[in-house]
């Protein structure tokens, strides 16, 4: 965890030169942020608040470069980026939402400020999420015989999205898998089978291999139409 947290850090460090005035502040996010952080599962996410009044040249080959940082821990990193009014940039609302309640500043301890997302937001920014990162991967998922190196964490990832989407649906807020799994035994949503996505937590936890989660022959579909059905109830 040590090297991994000073690659972190290197990567603050060189945007913090390459952006010079224009960074506000470098953070850390996702389960580096929230807890759980899986070095098999998980992505190495960091935030960049910019003032600047346009996004930064060159920012696509920025990243390239801070990735190239470590030839391993690099393959992980995702950069989050815009500034305060997010008129530009890549920071989605779910995202923003984890900067503003999670962000962990790396560089000058400066808190994340600006407008915390409204509810009508994070749940139509969850929505298009469906369409765009959950049920487009499933059918592809869906016909595996067997599950190869490169499908297991998009496998697992598929299983704990309900957890995830329900959580956050419901709070408005973004929190660790396993809260978010906890959250689900609480409300128990009709038709949602927690027995693999229990298992799938476990398997981020290194308790047992995405493998046991994979023979369990879960229906992706009817696990999503559940987790779709239940939010459609609870619009609150």
């Amino acid at each position: 965890m040590d090297e991994l947290l000073d690659y972190v850090a290197r990567v603050a460090a060189y945007f913090k030169s390459a952006l010079a005035g224009s960074l506000i502040e470098a953070y850390q996010l996702g389960s580096l942020a929230h807890g759980g952080f899986s070095k098999i599962y998980s992505d190495i996410d960091v935030g960049l608040l910019l003032n600047s009044r346009e996004p930064p040249d060159r920012m696509s080959d920025l990243i390239g470069d801070a990735k190239s940082l470590d030839p391993e821990y690099g393959k992980k990193l995702s950069i989050f980026w815009g500034n305060p009014d997010f008129n530009w940039g890549r920071l989605p609302v779910i995202d923003r939402l984890d900067l503003f309640d999670h962000g962990v500043p790396l560089l000058h301890g400066v808190k994340p400020s600006f407008r915390r997302p409204t509810k009508n937001e994070i749940h139509q920014e969850q929505l298009q999420s469906i369409e765009r990162s959950w049920k487009s991967r499933l059918p592809e998922l869906s016909r595996l015989t067997t599950l190869e190196p490169k499908d297991r964490k998009p496998y697992i990832r598929a299983i704990l999205y309900a957890a995830r989407l329900i959580y956050t649906w419901d709070n408005l807020a973004v929190d660790s898998n396993d809260r978010a799994v906890e959250y689900l035994h609480q409300v128990q949503p009709p038709g949602l089978d927690l027995k693999p996505i229990d298992m799938a937590l476990a398997c981020r936890n290194e308790k047992c291999a995405a493998d046991d989660v994979f023979a369990l022959q879960v229906d992706l579909n009817r696990q999503c139409e559940s987790a779709i059905s239940y939010i459609s109830v609870n619009r609150g």
